[in-house]
């Protein structure tokens, strides 16, 4: 095998490897992308417990059931319990 040969063989392989990096590159940032956006997600949804400088961050679930506790009567204390003390008071109930 000459010189040539082998420079014209590192080239091709060369040449090949360029390809296949710049053919799978956008493929492989997006796949990032999409596995960044799931992590968010999944913290988003399950919550974080507290870390130095930082205080804990509730789930999805916990922030819902709060809320649904806001909008039922509870004896008083609830979003829905003082509106109705409200309009009972002004009359237009």
């Amino acid at each position: 095998m000459t010189i040539l040969e082998v420079i014209a063989v590192a080239t091709a392989v060369l040449g090949l490897i360029v390809l296949v990096g710049r053919v799978f590159s956008p493929v492989v940032k997006r796949t990032k992308d999409i596995s960044d956006w799931l992590e968010k997600f999944r913290r988003d949804w399950e919550g974080e417990e507290p870390e130095p400088g930082r205080d804990r961050v509730p789930g999805v679930m916990e922030r819902l059931n709060k809320l649904d506790g806001e909008l039922s009567h509870n004896g008083g204390s609830s979003l829905k319990d003082a509106v109705e003390r409200i309009e009972k008071h002004l009359g237009t109930r």
